[in-house]
C-alpha cells in the first residue's frame, strides 16, 4: 500500500469510525449477492464485476479471523466447517446480520465510506474462506440469487500465494484444529495431513478440504452458481450471461468491461495483463516440477478430478 493510499485509507477509517456505528443498512437476507472462493482465487476481481451493480454495499470477508469479534465468540477456525443439517444458531445470527449489514466493522466496510452507505438497496457479501460452508449457508437462508462459487487451478492459488508473501508463515506440516467446532472436518485426514511435510502439500491439502465440499455436492452448480477462474478469463462474457440468467438481472456495461481490467489487489509483476494465455499457465514457471507433482498427489487423494496438470479445468459449467 503506497503512502498516499495509507493516508485515505487513514481519512476513510476515520470518518467510518464516527459514522458507521449509527447506522444498520437492515438489508434483506434473501437479496444478499454472494461470492465465494479461495484467497488469490479470483474473488476480488469478480466482486469488482458484481459491484458494478448500483446501490450495491460490499461487506469484505466477513471470516476473517481475528479481526471479528462477534464472530471470534464463536471460537471459529480460519476454515471453519458446519454440517449442512446442523442448526448453530448464534452463527446464523451472526451470518444474518452481515447479510443485512448490521455488523459495523472498519474491516467489512474498509472498501465503502460512510457516503456510499446511505442509499444502498443490497449487500455483497464477498467470502475466501466460505467454500467448504456453502452446503450449510444456503441450506440456512433462502437466497433469492444464487451464490456464486469461483474456483481456481489450485498450482495456480498456491503460486500466487506462495509469491504474494501473505503465506509466509504456513509451515511444512499441516496443524489440525482439534480444539474447535468439528474437528472431524480434519481429522477424519488425520493420517494423510500429518504425513505432509512440504508448504506445497500443506497449501493443496486445504484447498482441497474447502473445494471438495461444494464439488462433490449432488447440488453443485444447482443451490450455487459454479465458475472457473479459467472460463471467467476465457470466456467472461458468457460466464457472466450465465449469472444474469440464473439472477435474471441485468450486468451494467461497466461489469463487462472489468473482464480485461486488473482487480485491486492484483500483485506486482502478475501474468494477468501479459495475456490470457500467459495469465493461466505461468504457475507452470513459479512452481517447481516437484511442487507441481506434490500438489497432484494430494489431488488424488482428496478425488479432485477438475484440474490436473493441464492450465485449464477438465469441467466447463454451464
Amino acid at each position: 500500500m503506497s503512502i498516499l493510499n495509507r493516508i485515505f485509507y487513514k481519512i476513510r477509517k476515520s470518518i467510518n469510525d464516527s459514522f458507521l456505528p449509527k447506522i444498520n443498512l437492515n438489508k434483506n437476507v434473501e437479496d444478499t449477492l454472494i461470492i465465494s472462493g479461495d484467497p488469490r482465487g479470483g474473488t476480488t476481481w469478480l466482486s469488482e464485476i458484481i459491484m458494478e451493480i448500483p446501490n450495491t454495499a460490499l461487506v469484505w470477508e466477513p471470516l476473517s479471523i481475528p479481526l471479528i469479534d462477534k464472530l471470534n465468540k464463536h471460537n471459529f477456525s480460519h476454515r471453519q466447517f458446519i454440517a449442512e443439517s446442523d442448526n448453530w444458531y448464534e452463527v446464523k445470527n451472526y451470518f444474518c446480520d452481515i447479510f443485512k449489514g448490521n455488523i459495523y466493522n472498519h474491516h467489512l466496510f474498509q472498501n465503502q465510506s460512510y457516503f456510499n452507505l446511505i442509499n444502498v438497496k443490497r449487500t455483497h457479501v464477498k467470502f475466501c474462506r466460505a467454500n467448504q460452508l456453502l452446503p450449510w449457508l444456503t441450506n440456512q437462508f433462502q437466497f433469492r440469487y444464487a451464490p456464486i462459487y469461483i474456483i481456481r487451478h489450485p498450482c495456480a492459488v498456491i503460486a500466487s500465494q506462495l509469491k504474494q508473501g501473505g503465506w509466509n508463515g504456513v509451515k511444512s506440516s499441516f496443524h489440525i484444529p482439534e480444539d474447535k467446532p468439528y474437528p472431524e472436518f480434519y481429522t477424519k485426514h488425520e493420517d494423510f495431513l500429518k504425513g505432509l511435510n512440504s508448504k506445497a502439500q500443506v497449501l493443496a491439502a486445504t484447498w482441497c478440504l474447502c473445494n471438495q465440499i461444494p464439488l462433490s455436492h449432488p447440488d453443485n452448480n444447482k443451490r450455487w452458481i459454479t465458475v472457473t477462474y479459467e472460463s471467467l478469463v476465457t470466456d467472461g462474457i458468457y460466464q457472466l450471461k450465465r449469472i444474469e440468467d440464473r439472477w435474471g438481472i441485468t450486468l451494467p456495461d461497466s461489469a463487462y468491461d472489468k473482464l480485461n481490467k486488473a482487480s485491486a489487489t492484483t500483485i506486482k509483476g502478475s501474468p494477468i495483463m501479459d495475456g490470457k494465455g500467459s495469465q493461466l499457465s505461468h504457475w507452470k514457471y513459479n512452481l517447481s516440477d516437484r511442487d507441481i507433482e506434490e500438489i497432484m498427489m494430494v489431488l488424488d487423494y482428496f478425488g479432485i478430478e477438475l484440474y490436473n496438470q493441464s492450465p485449464l479445468p477438465t469441467i466447463v459449467f454451464t
